[in-house]
């Protein structure tokens, strides 16, 4: 598991869009839609509803992932200090 993604999908549930995410972790916003593709793929699920064009937002799924991947990130962290 990548934890630049990890990172990626807790910043997104905190910032609410992909241009925000993206600034807020200085990479561009193909970078982000990637990433979240791809830990998608990782994953097997679905973190995202797309019904609305132009905006998506975590599903329940994405919201759980998103609340455990923080966890485990503070846990790397806490492991590294």
């Amino acid at each position: 598991m990548n934890l630049d993604l990890l990172k990626e999908l807790v910043a997104f549930q905190r910032y609410g869009t992909l241009s925000s995410t993206a600034e807020h972790l200085m990479i561009t916003q193909p970078t982000v839609t990637r990433g979240m593709r791809r830990l998608e793929d990782e994953l097997g699920v679905s973190l995202f509803d797309r019904r609305v064009s132009n905006h998506i937002k975590l599903n329940e799924t994405g919201v759980y992932a998103a609340t455990e991947a923080a966890k485990l990130l503070k846990a790397e962290r806490d492991f590294t200090e």
